[in-house]
């Protein structure tokens, strides 16, 4: 995974960067749906992370082993392609649930993205002036149940 995340910051810091235009309705429509991945707390407990996607709305929710929701919010984005990559931005981020149900984050934040495959690999912390380490998170696509066939 190491080798991923300084691939793709070799590949941003390396080239050259041109400005990002607005994405078109297309790159909107292959993230609508449900992703999902796991991750820990910081205690090394399993949790399952959701993201639900539609209507330029990104919502998010954080499972604890059990199954309980420990934390959820919403946030509009935008996309942008760029020459080489392609931009993800949320903002005015509304935490919903969780210890910090209430709190708002108004300042947009922005990743690098990539749809392949029923994966949407997502990478913080690679652009300019961002203070966070770098770090890579793999979503999967969840496909809806297929109805059973009358036969």
């Amino acid at each position: 995974m190491k080798h991923v995340v300084l691939f793709v910051v070799i590949l941003i810091l390396g080239t050259p960067v041109f400005s990002a235009e607005p994405a078109p309705e297309e790159d909107y429509q292959i993230l609508e749906g449900r992703w999902v991945r796991n991750d820990q707390d910081a205690k090394g407990s399993p949790l399952r992370v959701e993201q639900e996607i539609s209507q330029k709305i990104s919502k998010l929710r954080v499972f604890d082993k059990n199954g309980k929701l420990v934390h959820a919010h919403q946030a509009p984005f935008r996309l942008q392609r760029m020459s080489d990559a392609n931009l993800f931005t949320y903002f005015d981020l509304e935490v919903l649930d969780g210890p910090n149900k209430g709190r708002q984050q108004k300042a947009p934040q922005s990743f690098v993205y990539r749809i392949k495959e029923g994966q949407f690999i997502q990478v913080e912390g690679i652009l300019n002036g961002e203070k966070t380490p770098p770090r890579l998170l793999i979503w999967w696509k969840v496909k809806p149940p297929v109805a059973a066939q009358d036969i």
